[in-house]
C-alpha cells in the first residue's frame, strides 16, 4: 500500500505545480457529484482525476480536482478516522512540498490551516477539512480563498 500513497502524493503534487494565481473571486456552489458540495470561483471548471481502488475489502476514494489555479482533493478512507485528519493533512501538505522546512498550522473552527513561509508557485497554503472518514483538502496560493471555499463544504 505505501507505493500507492506515494502514487497519490505524486499525482497530488503534479497538481499542485500545475496551479497560477487568483484574485478576488465571486463564489456559486458546486457539486462534486455525490460525496460533496463547496463554493468555487464563478468561472471555476475542475479537470477530474480518479485515483480510486479497492484493497483488502476495502473501498478507497481519492479524487483530484484541479485546474490552473487550484487543487482540490476529496479522500473517503474507511480505515481513517476525523481524530487522524491532523497527521494526514500534515503529510500529504509535506509530500507535496517535500522541500519545506517548516510551515505554520492554525485552526479556524473545523479548518485545519497550513501555511508556508512564503507561497509562491511551488509553495502553496493549504486548507483541509473532515467528516469521519471523508477529507476534502483545498490547495492554493489565495488563502482567504481557498479558506472561504473550506467552509463551506457539506458532505453529502
Amino acid at each position: 500500500m505505501d507505493r500507492k500513497w506515494i502514487c497519490l502524493f505524486i499525482i497530488f503534487f503534479v497538481a499542485v505545480l500545475a496551479m497560477g494565481s487568483v484574485d478576488a473571486v465571486e463564489l456559486k456552489d458546486h457539486n462534486f457529484k455525490d460525496y460533496f458540495s463547496m463554493k468555487i470561483p464563478k468561472n471555476g471548471h475542475f479537470q477530474k482525476q480518479d485515483n480510486s481502488y479497492h484493497e483488502n475489502g476495502l473501498d478507497i476514494v481519492y479524487l483530484v480536482y484541479g485546474n490552473d489555479d487550484l487543487a482540490i482533493a476529496y479522500m473517503d478512507m474507511p480505515f481513517y478516522s476525523e481524530n487522524s485528519s491532523k497527521f494526514s493533512y500534515q503529510a500529504m501538505f509535506e509530500s507535496a512540498m517535500p522541500d519545506l522546512d517548516e510551515c505554520y498550522e492554525s485552526q479556524e473552527g473545523n479548518l485545519t490551516i497550513l501555511e508556508p513561509k512564503k507561497i509562491d508557485d511551488t509553495h502553496l497554503a493549504m486548507v483541509g477539512t473532515s467528516s469521519g472518514s471523508e477529507y476534502v483538502i483545498i490547495m492554493g496560493k489565495d488563502l482567504d480563498l481557498i479558506k472561504k471555499m473550506g467552509k463551506s463544504v457539506d458532505f453529502k
